[in-house]
């Protein structure tokens, strides 16, 4: 088979490596795999293994199996028409007139996500064409794949506007958003203005988009996180290519970048140190680059408790599950160092005690009178975080109220935190929460990056934080999100939206108005993400008696008029 072929079997797994292993050299020697480099020293290693045994998964290190993300848009709106509400309260809308005019022109902004309706008069500019200067689908494997990469279809600018030309478009650019996530984030963020902004105008109308269609996780990682049929999910090799790609993409046309990610995933450390999230550092690190991702919808699901464990203190979380559904992998994470042991006992009554939080062993249980099973994996220190991990896999778990007891042994005389995080909520077939949870620390990945601009939401027309929207700090409380964005209601071209994903498709928008005032009219042409965090955090709009950088907050309301009158008086 060609690496292309074993790219796009459900036979080869995809396993994450921080590091470009030599062909044919050490554990690899005699294996059936092919390498994809990303960057960075991360690759993509794709590994034949029999799909049946989903249990060897356990025998490579954590960081190394793909996590999956999902959709951050939480609900269809329901009112009607459009309004530049959200865009002015924003301050958008104000900066993208005279005498600023910030349109996003000359700015990249590329879209990881569901695809584009492309057809759309959104994408179009004022003489028809159209303002995305690449597709690259992931999922279609018959059409030419992008230079330097080894699966997908890319459609470039030429060709989008020949089948735009033609009766039957999508006869020629077969890439199409049937979801219609991707549609709306890019023209909520870049749509262009249509009637004069009357009709329609998104936050950067002139921006150029290049546009990642992902494709959908491979049934192994389905299986493996137990995942429900149908739920949209995406594997981190497929988005950090995605990034790769674009990076890329924008090199080639010495264009500044904007990144915007409204996908998500509760796996993981939450600490910011995951293969993605270091990519994604290094891409924003460069000149010209940023990336705004949003913080997710898990606020108010009940997925998430949280603890400070001290010498011989007992702690118990009741977790509810629903009928319905596989089942979920859970995760615990402490700080290190520390000694901890778990028990779990059952809605029926059966207990499994002294689970050894230390332990590297996969063990299994079975109950009498359950048909659930329960595997869990320890990892004493975990690679990119050095916090101490335990999964546990509910396989077919009976509905009720379980009990977790966790008994932590702290070696810290100040104590240990632990967090206990439950998949996002398409990722859970059924109603399944804690009975008290903590709201705190529901930031999704990658938003921890360290790199990004990452956003919350709040309902523009109130004033008030959006409940849905995840909440910081970080698990080693570093201080995320950056900042809010409206994104409750938002007009997009295929009707309003609500979710953090909107909000980051606005946010990302007006950082393409900074890209384009710092680097491409010359202002401050050295400028990444890091400035633009700067120059937002200047204007952005803070009430009194709440305590900044705020856990819901950042350092406040995105606001880029306010950003310009600050710095009036610097430039």
């Amino acid at each position: 088979m060609t690496c292309r072929e074993k790219i796009l079997s459900e036979d080869y797994w995809e396993l994450l490596l921080d590091y470009e292993p030599e062909v044919g050299s050490g554990q690899w020697e005699g294996a059936d795999y092919c390498i994809a480099p990303v960057g960075d020293g991360i690759s993509v290693v794709y590994y034949r293994m029999p799909a049946e045994d989903i249990q060897k998964l356990n025998s490579f290190f954590y960081y190394e199996i793909p996590k999956c993300y999902g959709l951050m848009q939480q609900e269809i709106g329901t009112g009607m028409g459009f309004d530049t509400f959200a865009l002015a309260d924003a301050g958008i809308l104000q900066v993208q007139e005279p005498p600023l005019s910030l349109m996003g022109r000359g700015v990249v902004m590329a879209f990881l996500d569901t695809g584009i309706r492309y057809t759309q008069e959104a994408f179009l500019d004022a003489y028809g064409e159209s303002r995305i200067l690449s597709i690259w689908d992931q999922t279609l494997s018959e059409g030419e794949a992008p230079e330097d990469f080894l699966y997908g279809t890319e459609y470039t600018r030429e060709q989008i506007n020949e089948a735009l030309r033609a009766e039957s478009p999508r006869r020629l650019v077969k890439s199409w958003d049937e979801s219609g996530h991707g549609t709306a984030m890019a023209s909520a963020a870049a749509g262009s203005r249509i009637d004069g902004g009357r009709t329609f105008t998104g936050a950067a109308p002139e921006a150029q988009l290049v546009v990642i269609k992902l494709r959908q996780a491979k049934q192994y990682l389905r299986d493996y996180y137990l995942l429900p049929e149908g739920a949209d999910a995406y594997s981190e090799a497929d988005i950090m290519m995605a990034v790769r790609y674009a990076e890329r993409y924008a090199v080639a046309l010495q264009r500044p970048l904007i990144l915007c990610l409204g996908i998500g995933t509760s796996y993981g450390s939450h600490t910011g140190t995951s293969l993605l999230d270091r990519y994604l550092n290094a891409v924003t690190g460069r000149r010209s680059r940023a990336a705004v991702i949003c913080g997710g919808n898990e606020g108010a699901s009940g997925h998430h408790v949280q603890g400070l464990s001290t010498q011989g203190r007992t702690q118990m979380a009741e977790l509810r599950v629903g009928d319905g559904g596989r089942g979920f992998l859970m995760e615990v994470w402490s700080e290190a160092p520390s000694r901890f042991s778990l028990s779990v006992r059952t809605p029926g009554g059966e207990l499994v005690s002294g689970i050894d939080g230390r332990s590297v062993r996969v063990q299994e249980y079975r109950f009498v009178f359950d048909k659930t099973l329960l595997t869990v994996r320890g990892t004493p220190v975990e690679e990119s975080s050095g916090m101490r991990l335990l999964l546990l896999r509910f396989e077919n778990p009976t509905p009720g109220v379980w009990t977790l007891t966790i008994d932590v042994e702290a070696l810290l005389q100040n104590g240990i935190r632990y967090h206990i995080w439950l998949p996002i909520d398409t990722f859970l077939g059924s109603d399944t929460y804690f009975l008290r949870p903590e709201p705190d620390t529901t930031l999704t990945e990658p938003s921890m990056a360290s790199g990004a601009i990452s956003i919350t939401a709040y309902d523009d027309e109130s004033g008030g934080f959006y409940e849905k929207s995840g909440r910081g700090f970080t698990a080693n409380r570093r201080a995320k999100p950056e900042f809010a964005a409206p994104g409750v209601e938002i007009p997009t071209s295929i009707g309003r939206r609500t979710g953090s994903s909107l909000a980051a498709a606005l946010a990302a928008g007006a950082a393409a108005q900074m890209m384009q005032w710092a680097v491409v009219e010359g202002n401050y042409p050295l400028a990444t993400g890091r400035e633009l965090k700067y120059y937002l955090a200047l204007g952005a709009v803070r009430e009194s008696g709440t305590s900044y950088p705020s856990r819901e907050w950042g350092l406040g309301k995105i606001n880029v008029q306010r950003t310009f009158q600050e710095l009036a008086g610097l430039f």
